[in-house]
């Protein structure tokens, strides 16, 4: 079912914020495309009010850009950006994964293992991308650290978009989003279940490096 079908009326400005953030997630709305205030309100079935208000807070999670113009587009990433944000979640992973280690408790060892799980199940690409970034998510979580998680809230978004661009493209090619995905977080699993905090660290950020050393990963061209 399109994300971009008219929306109901109640919640209306929330409803907008979040079909419009399913479908640039989703490829739906891919990178560059553009957002026209009026086109997009007449295609959600909504005026441009709620339009606007979700494009300024898709703005603020770096999901969106304006042009000198105001006009908005969907985000694309340089590899220069790609660059900046794997280096900075491997450096937030890696610290989380290191506090990780040593704060679990047998209640988040489950949380995660629920994720694992569900994530070797599922058949749906969007569904196992949002299960990923969930695990990550967790792992913040975890580490209870405030300044880390309000670091991780900052990239995040951005962090989620690439790795959904990132995931279906691999899928087209080798076919093994699925199972790279549970192997890798198994892994970490069992590296965390062991309290070695600093090989949680290396493990987790081998795995944020992992899937970008192919270089038609940095690219939105490719």
């Amino acid at each position: 079912m399109k994300t971009l079908a008219p929306a109901p009326r109640n919640t209306l400005a929330q409803d907008v914020l979040d079909r419009l953030r399913r479908a640039i997630l989703g490829g739906e709305l891919p990178a560059g495309a553009p957002l026209p205030e009026a086109a997009t309100a007449a295609k959600l079935g909504v005026s441009r009010v709620p339009v606007r208000e979700a494009l300024v807070q898709l703005e603020r999670q770096g999901l969106v850009v304006f042009d000198v113009t105001g006009r908005g587009a969907v985000r694309r990433f340089t590899p220069e950006d790609v660059q900046e944000l794997l280096s900075l979640r491997a450096a937030l992973q890696g610290l989380a994964a290191r506090r990780a280690a040593e704060k679990a408790t047998p209640a988040d060892i489950a949380r995660l293992k629920g994720l694992v799980a569900r994530t070797a199940e599922t058949l749906d690409l969007s569904e196992l991308s949002a299960l990923d970034t969930a695990f990550h998510d967790e792992i913040v979580v975890i580490a209870r650290h405030g300044r880390l998680t309000r670091a991780w809230g900052d990239l995040r978004a951005q962090m989620e978009l690439w790795l959904a661009r990132l995931q279906r493209k691999r899928e087209d090619l080798k076919h093994d989003v699925r199972d790279a995905t549970f192997r890798a977080h198994g892994e970490f699993l069992a590296i965390l279940t062991r309290r070695n905090p600093e090989q949680a660290a290396r493990c987790m950020e081998g795995h944020c490096f992992s899937w970008s050393k192919e270089p038609i990963y940095l690219s939105e061209d490719a």
